[in-house]
């Protein structure tokens, strides 16, 4: 079954989600947070829908920013928006199952990592898809600061504009140690093997001081659309939550 969630942040605006779920469950609930520039319709969160639910886990989805009406606009956000965001949505579904687990991929792991996951008892394992490195070097990722419009302009192959807040989080969250340094809850790192985030949190993995396990996905890249990638994440994904 399937219901649309909307949730009103204090600051009015709306958090659109959609729950896919069976009626008898209401064990245990996979929350889905995509990264910068995606959305909960995505394929990574999009097809992740029946693979889960078709192995008897709920699953919700939902976008930190959107189109519609009252949705928050991505070029007013920044991490700190993103993680307040999640934390609403964990206090609507806290008290409706068992076990909550968290999946995050790309800028999505931050947005867990500084959320209040480590103090709801229900949030039992958090996954983490290739996470950022974080923002090293504006130059290489052509983002360019536009004075008149106190934004950043991302020149990819569509221009993303970005808050003066979200590069100076991005940046911060660079700093790979501070970020382990969150991780309280049993978690498993899945990275792209044809992408670079491995080799920058390698050096920090041995210090995460919960029970973790890391998996390496060979020739994928950081979205995982290469053939056969995708299934290949969300089995080692199950196999971690099982």
């Amino acid at each position: 079954m399937e219901e649309q969630i909307q949730l009103t942040t204090s600051d009015n605006h709306l958090i659109y989600g959609t729950l896919n779920y069976q009626q008898e469950s209401k064990k245990t609930l996979l929350i889905f947070v995509h990264g910068l520039t995606g959305s909960q319709n995505e394929h990574l969160c999009f097809n992740a829908v029946p693979f889960f639910t078709s192995r008897n886990f709920d699953t919700f989805r939902f976008d930190l920013y959107s189109s519609r009406k009252q949705g928050r606009k991505l070029s007013e956000c920044d991490i700190s928006t993103h993680w307040a965001d999640l934390n609403m949505v964990l206090d609507n579904f806290k008290d409706k199952y068992q076990n909550i687990i968290l999946i995050g991929h790309s800028l999505g792991v931050p947005t867990i990592l500084q959320s209040n996951y480590n103090n709801i008892d229900q949030v039992t394992k958090i996954v983490l898809w290739d996470p950022t490195r974080g923002l090293l070097d504006l130059n290489s990722r052509s983002i360019v600061y536009y004075p008149q419009l106190k934004k950043y302009i991302w020149h990819k192959s569509k221009e993303v504009l970005l808050s003066e807040s979200m590069v100076k989080e991005w940046k911060a969250v660079s700093d790979i140690k501070s970020q382990i340094e969150k991780i309280t809850k049993p978690c498993k790192f899945i990275f792209a093997g044809d992408h670079y985030c491995y080799d920058a949190w390698k050096p920090f993995l041995p210090e995460i001081s919960v029970a973790s396990k890391v998996s390496i996905i060979p020739n994928a890249t950081h979205v995982f659309y290469e053939e056969g990638t995708e299934k290949i994440l969300f089995e080692e994904t199950l196999s971690w939550i099982q």
